[in-house]
């Protein structure tokens, strides 16, 4: 028994390590329906290589009434449907993209009572420019705490008061959608969420550990040297990813332990912000999670929040308009709404997560570059 889980701890660790390397790269240059960015065929197959290899290890489909488990699946809600089951982060992202295809836009064409663009009522949301800013502040802390490969970690810090604000901001977007009935806090997800599924779970681990092991050391030697990127000034690759890949090469020759890193060697994720650190008085000096409470407070002492569009207002552009307001769709602030209840229930007090899966890195994609990036151009200086 020993022997076996040695090597599931042997696993994990690769695991994490070889998910970190790959998430650095946060555009998947590696995959077939992708440009490559510049990088030669064999790089790209022995990172496919090594995806197949960690997706191998996702875990078992899930079932009617399993409890939701932070590691694969979002904690905030379930599955849409009939059936009460998990939803996995894949069918979390296919479902918020098929949302936002579909979606008819917060304006429409008219004639009267002048020539223009409206926001239409039920299709569009309206806030102050600061406020869309306060609630896209989290993102970032969310898509490094969804990180494929992060370690296990429980939410240790004094966050109770920065859950409760963020999940009051998602529900006065729906509030704003036409939705007034405000929604459960998603602790109720925190309580039940203490399942994880580890990646060396499940049967066939030495022929598993055996497969992930090449495609990790193939994956990680493919890559060009930070000597070689100073050198001739070679963008393809990110030094982050090249810094992780010398992580994976070490752990894999038995040289060192080290298969994870935060942006700052202080940052403790159970009670700080990941992002990185302050540096007052030139001294490195981390974030507590729950000084984000903050922002919130401050737009709700402003009496920022959002609004359904006002008869007759137009749509609103950056260029010309009112300048301090910013509109999104409905559809749109729909799904800010859900990614802010699973920031509010993954930093809640006590909440728990194991080694996050490699799916996770389409979400972090999603939040950061599906909808993110549209968000943040919604405001600016």
């Amino acid at each position: 028994m020993s022997g076996q889980l040695e090597l599931a701890d042997a696993y994990d660790l690769i695991y994490s390590a070889a998910s970190r390397m790959m998430a650095q790269e946060e555009s998947p240059l590696w995959r077939l329906d992708s440009r490559g960015g510049g990088w030669p065929e064999e790089r790209r197959a022995a990172w496919r290589e090594l995806e197949a290899a960690l997706s191998a290890s996702e875990g078992p489909a899930p079932h009617e009434g399993e409890p939701s488990d932070p590691a694969r699946h979002l904690i905030s809600r379930r599955a849409t449907g009939p059936v009460d089951r998990p939803i996995t982060f894949a069918e979390a992202v296919a479902e918020w993209e098929a949302r936002m295809a579909a979606d008819p836009g917060s304006w429409e064409a008219r004639r009267e009572p002048v020539l223009d663009d409206y926001l239409v009522p039920g299709r569009a949301v309206v806030m102050p420019e600061g406020h869309m800013m306060t609630l896209t502040f989290p993102f970032s802390d969310l898509i490094n705490r969804l990180a494929p490969g992060r370690p296990a970690l429980k939410i240790a810090g004094d966050t109770a008061e920065l859950t409760r604000l963020v999940h009051i901001a998602a529900d006065e977007l729906r509030a704003a959608m036409g939705a007034p009935a405000p929604t459960p806090h998603p602790v109720g997800s925190v309580n039940v969420a203490r399942v994880s599924h580890r990646p060396s779970d499940g049967g066939d681990l030495r022929p598993r550990y055996d497969a992930l092991f090449r495609a990790a050391a193939r994956a990680s030697e493919n890559l060009p040297t930070l000597e070689y990127i100073r050198e001739t000034g070679d963008a393809s690759v990110s030094p982050l990813t090249t810094r992780a890949a010398q992580d994976v090469q070490n752990l894999l020759a038995g040289q060192s332990r080290v298969f994870w890193r935060e942006r700052h060697e202080l940052i403790d994720p159970s009670v700080h912000t990941t992002e990185g650190v302050d540096w007052p008085d030139g001294q490195p000096v981390p974030s507590p999670v729950g000084d984000e409470a903050k922002l919130f407070a401050r737009s709700a002492e402003l009496g920022r929040k959002p609004r359904p569009p006002h008869p007759g207002e137009v749509r609103i552009f950056r260029e010309k308009g009112d300048p301090d307001h910013v509109a999104i769709s409905a559809v749109r602030a729909g799904i800010l709404a859900e990614i802010l209840d699973e920031y509010a229930a993954r930093i809640h007090p006590g909440a728990e997560c194991g080694i996050l899966h490699f799916s996770a890195y389409d979400l972090t994609g999603f939040i950061n570059e599906g909808i993110g990036r549209e968000l943040r151009e919604t405001y600016g200086f």
